[in-house]
């Protein structure tokens, strides 16, 4: 596709001129014309020109207020606009221009080989920025999919994880009922039962507590995470849930699967991961996400 030029002039020879210039040398852009700096704020916010030749003074809107304009709008702020006068040609013109966010400046009358220079350098630039854009969406789409398919994944495993504490439960359960049993016919003392009893209890709060808990699956909890620590795996993502619920490492063994070392082997590494220091206590830090 040609390349969209928007020339905004009031005077018709300097426009001729340009469009004269472009003509002879066969080149490939489409030509916008605007007689004043109103139109010519228009016609970019509709047609979304590769780059605009404003010129300084003009009727109704002049050139900095114009260009002013083109930088306030989301759809115009990016477009390179080369300011074109052939009396405003001072130092403090200058940074003016430029503080009103012109990208370049043509003096009058136009000279062929520098206005088409111009012209190219920066569409070169635009098609170089375009890339760039390109190159972030795909980065960030990639990213955006990676924290789905984690999100995802967390979810799946923490429900696994709670069958098993759900499993445990019922066992703990029927082993409550039993003691009862045994202390109803005397064959345990009854030190002994209500010590057992009260392991057994605080064991099922904290399976209940765990089972309750949103944030073993909270996809905004690893969302923060996330965005503060993106090489986390998912399998790290989920040791942060359970010490964040403030699982011990025998404990997450014991969910898990896993042998207590290989855990506490594990917790070290995402210290590390994390970059925290020795004195950094690595619960508190995962609960201000």
């Amino acid at each position: 596709m040609d390349a969209k030029i928007l020339i905004v002039d009031d005077k018709k020879e300097y426009l001729q001129t340009a469009m004269t210039y472009i003509v002879e040398d066969a080149i490939p852009y489409a030509l916008l014309c605007a007689p004043d700096g109103k139109k010519g704020v228009e016609i970019a916010k509709t047609e979304l020109p590769d780059v605009i030749i404003m010129d300084w003074e003009m009727p109704n809107l002049d050139g900095i207020e114009a260009t002013r304009a083109l930088k306030d709008c989301g759809r115009t702020k990016d477009i390179p606009v080369i300011i074109a006068t052939g009396i405003r040609i001072s130092p403090d013109d200058l940074k003016k221009a430029f503080d009103a966010g012109a990208s370049d400046f043509l003096r009058k009358p136009l000279e062929k080989t520098e206005f088409l220079a111009r012209i190219s350098s920066h569409l070169k630039q635009v098609e170089y920025i375009s890339k760039i854009k390109e190159q972030a969406e795909v980065i960030s789409n990639s990213h955006r999919n990676r924290l789905n398919e984690i999100i995802t994944l967390l979810k799946s495993t923490n429900e696994e994880s709670k069958d098993v504490i759900r499993f445990y439960d019922d066992v703990l359960s029927n082993l409550l009922n039993r003691l009862d049993c045994l202390q109803e016919d005397n064959n345990l003392r009854t030190e002994d039962t209500q010590s057992l009893i009260s392991v057994i209890g605080g064991a099922r709060k904290k399976a209940h507590v765990i089972l309750n808990d949103k944030n073993m699956s909270d996809s905004d909890y690893v969302r923060s995470l996330l965005n503060r620590h993106k090489n986390l795996t998912s399998q790290e993502i989920q040791l942060c849930t359970f010490i964040k619920n403030n699982l011990q490492s025998k404990e997450i063994a014991e969910l898990t699967f896993r042998e207590t070392a290989s855990i506490k082997v594990f917790r070290s590494r995402l210290r590390k991961k994390l970059g925290l220091l020795e004195s950094d206590n690595l619960y508190s830090y995962l609960n201000s996400f």
